[in-house]
């Protein structure tokens, strides 16, 4: 089985796709599985994975740190596209969109995963409702021309129905995470602890790009309403992004300096694990992930998430048992978390059966897609 994996990111950047494309890839090529390459933009620095082969386009500079694929300029990437039994598209743009249609062409099976919502980053950056529609239109093109289409949510799934998907079935193979359950790093830890003042706080976290539609700020408002009755507590921002000034304005107008540490990007994994397991309850309440592979982070080092009831990423939480689940209320989450910031051993419990039941390891996933490859090819889907 060869399989090719299409995406119109890629390291440097780092998000949710990159991570799927990367990790099916290694996992199905390390155990022999099936051969899978990848095929994704040019960027000016290259980064390779070892075990796995990596094509790229020719691209010229798009928004936010992107590469826009320019896929016509490089007459080998058609001949590269039919050398394969099967070909996974990740983004509806241009990579994606060529890939689809030279595979249709040649009559080789095409699969679409749905990562992103989409019209949410439409309507951030476009103001005009005709443009948000149009852009809507584009990239449900290759959704609707592809074969098999996959979502990593069930929430994820109805999102491409509002979007216009005009197909009968959308299958659902959520993510996971290359983050393993690891014994406490004592030395970092203890480093962490001394250097953000954490000892003595109720210690809350973030992990992830830091752009609006993460929700970073509703977190900052439920902190500055919970800190009215109680102000031992640190909220620890791990990551960048372009969002990250206009937070730096809003901990200072909530009054929350004291509170609010912005740590920056954290690349070094062991040092990632041991934030998970300094923190006490993580932060999420973002809408926009279809998924949230940072709450499955979480969970692999034994720490809960807060989460908006009803969110994609909340899916496999109940609240009170492996995390907390809420309405989109500040003062709602304000008051709630003001129950449980003396109940260290409650967050913890949280967190031990989050860690059994949202966690799961990427290695399983890329297994459950080659099953769903081998049904493709099988015509048993």
């Amino acid at each position: 089985m060869k399989v090719l994996e299409v995406l119109d990111s890629f390291y440097p950047q780092i998000d949710g796709p990159i991570n799927c494309i990367v990790n099916i890839a290694k996992t199905l090529n390390n155990k022999n599985l099936a051969e899978v390459d990848l095929l994704v933009p040019k960027y000016k620095k290259e980064v390779d994975v070892e075990g796995v082969n990596i094509f790229r386009c020719p691209t010229v500079k798009g928004p936010e740190g992107y590469m826009m694929c320019l896929p016509q300029l490089d007459k080998s990437i058609k001949k590269l596209i039919r050398n394969y039994d099967l070909i996974h598209v990740h983004s509806p743009f241009p990579l994606g969109r060529y890939a689809i249609n030279v595979a249709k062409k040649y009559n080789i099976p095409t699969l679409f995963t749905i990562h992103t919502k989409y019209k949410s980053d439409f309507e951030r950056v476009l103001k005009s409702k005709t443009l948000q529609n149009f852009m809507l239109r584009y990239i449900m093109q290759p959704v609707n021309k592809s074969d098999y289409v996959l979502s990593v949510s069930n929430g994820a799934s109805e999102t491409l129905k509002e979007y216009g998907y005009k197909g009968k079935n959308i299958f659902v193979i959520r993510n996971g995470t290359d983050m393993k359950p690891c014994p406490s790093n004592e030395k970092i830890e203890k480093e962490l602890i001394e250097k953000y003042d954490l000892k003595d706080n109720v210690v809350f976290l973030f992990v992830g790009r830091i752009v609006e539609n993460k929700n970073i700020q509703f977190s900052l408002d439920v902190l500055r309403k919970m800190k009215e009755k109680f102000d031992k507590f640190k909220f620890l921002i791990v990551g960048s992004g372009n969002y990250e000034d206009k937070l730096k304005n809003l901990v200072e107008e909530y009054n929350l300096q004291n509170n609010v540490v912005f740590v920056g990007k954290v690349i070094d994994r062991d040092v990632l694990a041991s934030f998970y397991k300094v923190a006490d309850l993580f932060l999420f309440p973002s809408t926009f992930d279809t998924c949230g592979i940072v709450v499955i982070e979480a969970a692999a080092n034994k720490l809960a998430s807060a989460l908006i009831e009803n969110s994609c990423a909340s899916e496999l939480v109940e609240n009170g048992k492996n995390g907390l689940t809420f309405p989109e209320n500040s003062s709602v989450w304000a008051e709630e978390l003001l129950k449980i910031v003396h109940l260290k051993s409650k967050m913890k419990s949280l967190g031990e059966e989050a860690f059994n039941s949202v966690y799961f390891k990427w290695e399983d996933v890329a297994v459950k897609y080659y099953e769903f490859y081998q049904k493709v090819l099988n015509k048993k889907v």
